[in-house]
């Protein structure tokens, strides 16, 4: 148990670290390292563009509440000059905040301006915006640069817009001037919560690649995750299999893919230019939220243990009326449901986390690799639920470690998943190998009652005619009862000379009864003795005996050859019996075997599996009947064989 709390105090530590110092830098008292904006104002002669080629415009920004100025606004041959409200930090959210002894609403309007002096650095320069809610448009040295939905002064001109974009300017080494208006309606703050970056061309599209591959790249996990879990469901399906948590896993992966890739850079927009932000915010909410259906189921049809069917069905329920809501309501009216969603989603994984956590203490030795990756899953999607958390209230600005942690629940929930198809496939081996022995008891029961009885009454006949003759009948049968029987399962192998020794057995006994009605020739190559299944050739023999000869008057000729041909050891069992009609032997090789008699389907289908090879056979009904087949016959045989062929010659 020690051992255990250990583990998970150190997953737990290394987990929620990054969190906290993402927080802790986030909230650090400014350092020298960039400079810092003061009164609407950044002096930029210290930058060290080689060293820092991308720095934030953090500081405080010039704030004029209720007003959405342009560039014309502040020229100085302006009629007017704008009211300021005061300075405001960036990044920070407006709502909330006190001027003139006013608290500001989260609805509303405002223009932010900032003054760069003393750039050293001419030629182009790179402008990013990544957050501003919820809409802006932003104008750099009198021109419009980024718009971003439609910043109005009412609810109805205004369009909301806030993807991540980057423009360009060039920079003659003047004072720049930077003007951001913004609005929002509908959202549950506002603001600029994400720093504005100013930066080198190069270095600038250098990160906007690296954010857009790392967006792509997580999208494009969890869909080929999805769709190879997709594939494992179907197979699972056709093999008539349960495989409710290989769906529950595909269908998360596929709904989370999407609606991951709608928040932070939201790369599946940039796919979907002309979609309007708003359906692509609510997408994001609708495939999000759905996706904590996915999860709960997931944990209840993998681990009954932690959620429950009634758990499973009351979470089903609430989260299908929040999506309900979602599609039907304006974002304003359902993020007043927000709230509740966000409680809802740390009470329902919290809960997963602990019951999870108790059953890693209480798991078998056995089992805890299993439950160790199951603890760390649920442990990765908590903190990217915190982390998301974190980030729609501006607690961080940078949503990254959200990604890392849903990957590492990826990771983790796949490697749990392999485990449980090992295990399926344990399972099946388990099962194919008590099919087998239910095989080699069928193949056994085929030693017919009749075939003793009419064996022992020989022998009795000949007990009081030819002791002599009797007693090597007797020989004979005890020989052929051991051949019979003497292989486990169907996986131990015997060689050629072992099985036509029982072959001779069966029929020598098969001669006393039948005389001169029954005859046999041999055409054996000796030097044959590669490994192969028990029970093969008899039952063939046997069919040829009943079948075909006996059911003659006169009776007839048996060969049973051996031969080798280029490179293949060629066996057939040939009669001149009553032979058979072509639907017959249709018949033989596709009609699983009854209680009646010894199936060719039964054989055919060992020599397919074990082999790739089948039966051949060629009749003609009242001139006889040949099975043949045909094994390769070179030095390359299996380790697997050859061992068996070792044990057989030892025993």
């Amino acid at each position: 148990m020690t051992k255990r709390i250990l583990i998970i105090s150190i997953i737990i530590v290394l987990a929620i670290m990054p969190v906290l110092l993402d927080i802790l830098l986030d909230h650090k008292e400014p350092t020298n390292v960039y400079p810092l904006a003061e009164n609407g104002s950044m002096d930029l002669s210290d930058w060290n563009v080689s060293k820092h080629p991308i720095i934030p415009l953090d500081g405080t920004w010039e704030f004029y509440w209720n007003q959405l100025l342009t560039p014309t606004d502040f020229q100085q041959d302006s009629t007017s000059t704008p009211e300021l409200t005061g300075f405001l930090k960036v990044p920070s959210l407006w709502n909330g905040k006190e001027f003139n002894g006013e608290k500001l609403p989260v609805f509303g309007y405002a223009t932010y301006r900032l003054v760069l002096k003393n750039i050293p650095q001419h030629g182009v320069l790179g402008l990013k915006k990544a957050n501003v809610r919820f809409s802006s448009k932003v104008f750099v040295n009198g021109a419009e640069l980024i718009s971003d939905g439609v910043p109005a002064e009412d609810a109805a001109s205004y369009v909301s817009g806030n993807n991540p974009k980057l423009g360009f300017y060039n920079c003659s080494g003047k004072d720049v001037e930077i003007i951001v208006q913004a609005a929002n309606y509908e959202y549950i703050n506002s603001g600029i919560p994400t720093a504005f970056l100013l930066g080198e061309q190069s270095a600038m599209l250098d990160q906007q690649q690296k954010n857009q591959l790392l967006g792509f790249s997580v999208f494009i996990t969890l869909l080929t995750i999805s769709l190879l879990y997709f594939i494992f469901f179907i197979t699972a399906k056709i093999c008539k299999r349960k495989a409710s948590s290989l769906l529950a896993f595909a269908v998360f992966c596929l709904i989370f893919a999407i609606g991951n890739s709608l928040t932070d850079q939201r790369p599946l927009a940039m796919i979907m230019p002309y979609i309007p932000f708003e359906l692509i915010f609510k997408m994001k909410d609708f495939f999000l939220s759905a996706s904590l259906i996915a999860v709960t189921a997931i944990f209840y049809y993998t681990r009954r243990g932690i959620v429950s069917l009634g758990m499973m069905r009351i979470v089903t329920l609430l989260y299908s009326s929040y999506l309900l809501a979602v599609l039907l309501l304006p974002i304003y009216l359902y993020y007043k449901l927000h709230p509740f969603i966000m409680v809802l989603n740390s009470v329902l994984l919290t809960i997963l986390f602990i019951r999870t956590t108790l059953l890693f203490f209480r798991c078998k030795s056995t089992d805890f690799l299993d439950y160790l990756l199951l603890f760390t899953a649920i442990l990765a999607i908590n903190l990217y639920s915190v982390d998301c958390i974190l980030f729609a209230l501006s607690l961080v600005e940078d949503p990254t470690l959200s990604q890392i942690y849903i990957i590492i629940f990826a990771i983790m929930m796949i490697f749990l998943l392999s485990m449980h198809y090992y295990d399926a496939l344990t399972n099946l081996k388990v099962s194919m190998k008590r099919t087998q022995d239910a095989e080699i008891a069928f193949l056994r029961s085929q030693i017919k009652p009749h075939f003793l009885f009419n064996a022992l009454n020989s022998i009795a006949a000949l007990c009081r005619e030819s002791p002599d003759k009797a007693e090597d009948v007797i020989i004979q049968l005890s020989q052929y009862l051991r051949g019979s029987f003497d292989f486990k399962t169907l996986d131990s192998l015997t060689t050629v000379k072992k099985e036509t020794e029982l072959l001779e057995a069966y029929l020598n006994i098969e001669k006393v009864r039948f005389g001169k009605r029954l005859n046999v020739q041999y055409a054996i190559d000796e030097s044959i003795n590669l490994p192969i299944p028990p029970l093969i050739l008899q039952p063939l023999v046997e069919n040829a005996v009943r079948h075909g000869l006996m059911a003659c008057v006169n009776g007839g000729t048996v060969i049973i050859s051996i031969q080798r041909d280029q490179g293949k050891a060629v066996f057939a069992i040939e009669d001149n019996g009553v032979g058979m009609e072509p639907s017959q032997m249709k018949q033989l090789l596709n009609q699983i075997p009854d209680e009646n008699g010894v199936g060719i389907w039964n054989i055919n289908q060992r020599l397919r599996l074990i082999y790739g090879t089948e039966l051949e056979i060629w009749s003609q009904k009242g001139s006889g009947t040949k099975v043949s087949f045909q094994l390769p016959c070179n030095d390359k045989v299996s380790a697997k064989a050859k061992l068996a062929v070792k044990k057989d010659s030892v025993s």
